[in-house]
């Protein structure tokens, strides 16, 4: 966003398939919604990682339904080996292994999203019931 030139307004959504867990459950939560309306307007959706493709699936199915002049998606991270849905990117940051990972936003449990860097989640710190 730092380096956006162009007039822009920014809204945030909060979605949830994961919970406690290292896997999605499948189950999509929307767990806050945008307060601006996106009719008519381009919109670019900023993902921090891409997994099976099933929450961001129902994501752009959701906004679409509200008629944006255009919708694109862009993604620091993304799995193509996770893949269960073909989801349009149109541009990423980086693909990695099929590996959990925390940090720089990212969340196991709502932890460990303030680490200043990307790192795969030891098993050491996954409950045994996750």
């Amino acid at each position: 966003m730092r380096h956006l030139t162009v007039p822009c307004e920014i809204d945030f959504m909060a979605i949830s398939s994961y919970g406690a867990s290292t896997d999605s459950s499948g189950v999509v939560r929307i767990l806050k919604d945008l307060d601006i309306n996106i009719e008519g307007r381009h919109v670019l959706v900023v993902e921090d990682i891409i997994d099976s493709g099933l929450t961001l699936s129902y994501l752009m199915r959701n906004l679409e339904a509200r008629e944006p002049a255009s919708l694109e998606v862009c993604a620091l991270l993304t799995k193509p080996a996770r893949r269960e849905i073909d989801v349009p990117v149109r541009y990423t940051g980086f693909e990695i292994a099929n590996r959990f990972v925390i940090g720089y936003g990212l969340d196991f449990a709502e932890r460990y999203r303030n680490l200043p860097y990307v790192a795969v989640l030891n098993d050491e710190l996954v409950p045994e019931s996750a």
